[in-house]
Order: C-alpha cells, then sequence, then structure tokens
C-alpha cells in the first residue's frame, strides 16, 4: 500500500485506487474487484440461505396462529423474532436438509424439547416429562416453585398435539386444568392427565404453562411474558 503526501482528504474509492486514512495519513491501493451487489445476491449460498429464511418465516407465521389458544396471554414484543431465531438455529443445525422437510421429521425437534419458545418466560420446563403409556403430564415440582412468588393463584395447565401432514402444521385444541399454588408437599413430582391422544406416534406432546389469578381460561396472567410459557414436552414410552 502506497502512501500518499498531500493536503487532500481522500477516502474510498477513486478509479482504479482505493484510499482511506490512518493515524491522519492518507494510504492508497489498488483497486483489486470484488463481490457487486449483483454477484452477491446471485451466489449460491445467498440464494440457498435466503430460500431457508423464507421457509422459516412461512412456517413461524403459520404456527403463531396454531399457539393462540395457548398462549394468547404472550404479549412480548420480540416474540416473533425469537421463534425466527430459534427455528432458524434448527435449520442451521442440518443445513444439508430442506426445512420443509425438516419440520415434518419429528426428531428434528430433540433440540427444542422442553424449551420455551418464548425464551423470556420466567417458567423453567426443563422438569416437563410427558409418560405415553400413563399419558400423564409429570410437572416435577413446579407448582411448588411459583408458589413462593404465587401462593393462592392457579397454574393454568394447558396440554394438545403437535403435528405436520403434508407439509401443514396443526396444534390440537388445548386440555385446559388447573392447579392451585398452595405450596403443595414440597420435593414431590405433581402429576396430571394429558390430553387424549390417537395412538399415532406421529405426534408431539405440547404444552402451555401460564399463572392466573383464577381458575378460569378469561383469567388475566399477572405477568403478560414472565408468568406465560410453552414448549414442546419430552416424551418417554415409561
Amino acid at each position: 500500500m502506497a502512501k500518499a503526501d498531500n493536503i487532500f482528504n481522500i477516502r474510498g474509492r477513486l478509479g482504479d485506487f482505493i484510499f482511506c486514512q490512518r493515524n491522519g495519513k492518507t494510504y492508497v491501493k489498488r483497486y483489486s474487484g470484488g463481490f457487486t451487489k449483483a454477484a452477491t445476491q446471485n451466489h449460491p449460498n445467498i440464494k440457498v440461505g435466503q430460500e431457508r429464511f423464507a421457509q422459516v418465516s412461512k412456517y413461524v407465521k403459520s404456527l403463531k396462529q396454531q399457539l393462540q389458544p395457548y398462549l394468547w396471554r404472550q404479549k412480548d414484543g420480540t416474540f416473533h423474532n425469537q421463534l425466527m431465531a430459534n427455528f432458524l438455529q434448527m435449520a442451521k443445525s442440518e443445513p444439508e436438509k430442506n426445512f420443509n422437510e425438516l419440520v415434518q421429521d419429528l426428531d428434528s425437534y430433540s433440540s427444542l424439547t422442553n424449551k420455551s419458545l418464548n425464551k423470556n418466560s420466567k417458567i423453567d420446563p426443563s422438569a416437563l416429562v410427558y409418560g405415553a403409556k400413563s399419558n400423564k403430564l409429570n410437572l416435577g415440582t413446579i407448582p411448588q416453585e411459583l408458589a413462593v412468588k404465587y401462593k393462592g393463584m392457579f397454574l393454568e395447565v394447558a396440554t394438545g398435539w403437535y403435528n405436520v401432514t403434508d407439509g401443514e402444521i396443526s396444534l390440537t385444541k388445548p386440555n385446559i386444568q388447573y392447579i392451585k399454588l398452595d405450596g403443595q408437599t414440597k420435593n414431590e413430582d405433581f402429576v396430571v392427565d394429558f390430553a387424549p391422544a390417537d395412538g399415532s406416534n406421529m405426534l408431539l406432546p405440547f404444552v402451555g404453562l401460564t399463572v392466573v389469578y383464577t381458575d378460569d381460561k378469561a383469567s388475566e396472567s399477572p405477568h403478560p411474558v414472565h408468568t406465560v410459557m410453552a414448549c414442546f414436552a419430552e416424551k418417554r414410552t415409561e
């Protein structure tokens, strides 16, 4: 790179030369070419990334509609971006697969199991376990933990089934139950019935948990972000 000792403060490209400033001095080097905007946009890797983003975006839009009965109290303005981040990461984990094919393979959801889709929720779903043989949901000690701060309120437990058929995703209507947060026996797992299953293995158990004031579907939550959670639950054959 050449040094230009002059009174002009030139920066950027000028003809076949690139000018830049370092420590108050001007340097110049010959322009060696590079990606033009058209070349960048037409690069195969860029095309693949754009196509994957479009597929994930379409999926997330559909999923948000399906989540409405489980997460209608969710008021986090960043929720859409959180979903996009989750499923873009899922797509990135298996780059050799088309995303539309990926979401139809239920094994691909393993990275999302017991992980809150709305990451700003304070309800930790890591202990959730669905028992396929008993059709029960083990909540672990979640009710006891929530009772410390929300004693006297209720935990709304929404259970249902996630499925993908011919590329179309669906969530069954949630089965709703309520647990009063009254400091149940400590260190004992709390088990509830799960929504009826149709016997198919091509379904994923889905759970929504929300702290509410009363045992009523219309009840509000004390916090529209921290006390609302939904996730795919771990499935065990027992």
